[in-house]
């Protein structure tokens, strides 16, 4: 089930600068510096600016969500997205608040039953439909 922050203490923003300093990311502080400046930007303008801070956290959970599909797949689990649901009775049976998170999409994994496979064809756009190539 994957969850986001509800909010970004400055807390939690230290404790990320402080574990890419222990692990390292940035062997010239100059460039931690630079970067923990640009990150504190970006966030106030998502704060304060777009006012879409929350939204931007719901995104990142669902890039998170998508990369992990694509490694279920590699591992012959399937995957997918579930929404649509009631998050805060989700959020409420398995005391997901309480924690600060809450959730924004749900991820049912498993292996398919065999005995189940559809036979009919899936009913597709053609790609040039679908997308725009440059």
């Amino acid at each position: 089930m994957p969850a986001q922050k509800r909010h970004l203490p400055d807390t939690h923003l230290k404790a990320v600068f402080t574990k890419e300093g222990a692990d390292g990311r940035f062997p010239d502080p100059a460039k931690q510096e630079l970067w923990e400046s640009i990150t504190r930007d970006f966030l106030g303008l998502r704060t304060y600016g777009y006012k879409d801070l929350n939204h931007w956290m719901d995104k990142q959970t669902h890039l998170a969500m998508g990369l992990t599909m694509m490694a279920a797949a590699e591992l012959g689990v399937e995957a997918t997205s579930l929404e649509g649901f009631d998050s805060t009775s989700v959020d409420k049976a398995f005391k997901i608040r309480e924690s600060g998170h809450t959730t924004t999409v749900l991820l049912a994994l498993g292996y398919p039953d065999p005995a189940r496979v559809h036979t009919t064809s899936i009913s597709r756009f053609e790609a040039d439909q679908l997308f725009t190539f440059m």
